[in-house]
């Protein structure tokens, strides 16, 4: 199983991305570090989860999937989302 970071612009405004965000928590298990990303632990590959993150948004929006390691460091991140960081990568 792998965590992927899902980073996402949503250029437009004034959309409702509900499912998006649904269909991102559906997975084993996630963690939001910021305002347009996830981590998600998936069996999926990073291919096969851009794909169906592609599922919930407009065509104009831009998004990058790429799977985490467990080489990190934060600042300003809060301690739910480092716990999951240290429990998961």
């Amino acid at each position: 199983m792998a965590v992927h970071w899902v980073n996402y612009d949503l250029n437009k405004s004034g959309q409702d991305y509900t499912k998006l965000i649904e269909y991102l928590k559906s997975h084993q298990s996630w963690a939001k570090p910021l305002k347009s990303s996830f981590f998600v632990k998936t069996t999926l590959t990073a291919s096969q989860l851009r794909d169906g993150v592609k599922e919930h948004i407009d065509p104009n929006d831009d998004v990058v999937v790429m799977t985490a390691n467990s080489s990190w460091a934060t600042y300003g991140i809060s301690k739910p989302v480092t716990d999951w960081l240290k429990v998961n990568l």
